[in-house]
């Protein structure tokens, strides 16, 4: 009997082990960065996780979402778009997804969803987007004017109904959830399940050996 409870032990172990290992590294797997290029800037901007982890996480969540999603039905003025700024979202220096932003649209920010993405064909799709997204882009250095801001001519006065100020100027600096959380959250859970187990098997083991000793 004892050979096959050490053989149980040792996979429980090695169970724990793997899945302490292995875990981070998938928790890396997501979109790591984001780049944003359009009129005003001489080179595109990026935004990594690693480095402007709040802005990063707050840029993806206001475009990620419309990655397998059908668009809004909207009949677009060219000229009352404004300017447009692609924003391209990287996993690993490999691009994933691409949008283009009209953050000053008369009507309230619009994207666009190309039908040739760099993970593959999808759908030309328009979407309406979050008011936010303007103080959003400005925060990564685009330099977007708001047309109703008061003062000087460079001054942007936009007010994000979200309550987002970049962190350098705020101490507010709790980021959204990221696909990174979400696997590590997991993975203290399963960590938790199979540690559970693990443990309670030691104590059955513990348990039949001193039924066996005090039964002869």
């Amino acid at each position: 009997m004892a050979r096959p409870i050490a053989y149980l032990l040792t996979i429980g172990a090695a169970v724990l082990a793997a899945l302490g290992i292995a875990a981070p590294a998938r928790a890396s797997d997501g979109p790591n960065s984001v780049s944003i290029s359009g009129p005003g800037l001489s080179a595109p901007i990026t935004v990594r996780d690693s480095s402007q982890r709040d802005l990063f996480n707050r840029l993806l969540h206001q475009v990620g979402w419309m990655a397998g999603r059908g668009g809004d039905p909207i009949a677009n003025d060219p000229a009352k778009l404004g300017a447009k700024y692609e924003l391209t979202v990287y996993t690993d220096d490999k691009a994933t997804q691409r949008y283009g932003l009209y953050p000053q649209a008369i009507g309230g920010p619009k994207a666009f969803r190309p039908a040739d993405q760099p993970g593959g064909r999808s759908s030309d799709a328009w979407f309406y987007i979050s008011m936010s997204v303007p103080e959003l882009l400005h925060a990564a250095g685009v330099p977007l004017v708001d047309p109703n801001a008061s003062g000087s001519p460079g001054a942007l006065l936009y007010r994000d109904p979200a309550g987002y100020v970049p962190a350098s100027v705020n101490s507010d600096t709790k980021p959204l959830f990221t696909i990174g959380d979400v696997l590590n959250s997991q993975r203290r859970t399963l960590l938790l399940w199979v540690g559970t187990a693990f443990g309670i098997l030691l104590l059955v083991v513990a348990a039949a050996r001193w039924s066996r000793r005090y039964s002869h």
